[in-house]
């Protein structure tokens, strides 16, 4: 029974000094959280932010060639082009890209088409920029005309 009864001081001693480090544990975990949250705050911020960036210019490059297409069929006009590279741009809630078409007047004669579609990242940042402050994303895409036969 001596056996026993040391074994559960040794126990209750165990206990007791757990749990007089848990307390003086709780200072450090504060201090180490309070290090690493910016950190983390970092990391997930600019996740979100070049997310952002990434689906701009995939966007802009499927605005340009969405546009494209539409400008390369005959009796369709700039305008219609310009349209439909809008439409892409709004489903995505870009403001403020311009959509630039070359030739501005399709003619039976044009052989190709080409559109630039030029957003900028702070006009349409989901939040204050710091990563990719002052970017502005551009896309190029040239298709030759379909011919009437």
């Amino acid at each position: 029974m001596n056996i026993r009864t040391n074994k559960s001081r040794s126990n209750s001693n165990n206990t007791k000094n757990f749990a007089k480090k848990a307390t003086q544990r709780r200072g450090a975990t504060a201090v180490e959280f309070a290090m690493t949250v910016p950190i983390l705050f970092l990391f997930v911020f600019g996740t979100f932010e070049l997310g952002r960036g990434n689906m701009m210019k995939n966007t802009c490059e499927s605005a340009a060639y969405e546009a494209a297409r539409i400008a390369i069929v005959p009796g369709s006009t700039a305008a219609e082009a310009e349209e439909a590279a809008r439409n892409v741009l709004a489903t995505s809630g870009i403001l403020n890209a311009t959509v630039d078409i070359q030739p501005a007047d399709l003619t039976v004669d044009t052989v190709s088409v080409v559109v630039t579609v030029e957003a900028n990242f702070q006009a349409n940042s989901l939040m204050p920029s710091n990563f990719l402050e002052g970017a502005a994303f551009e896309s190029v895409c040239e298709l030759n005309r379909e011919r009437n036969r």
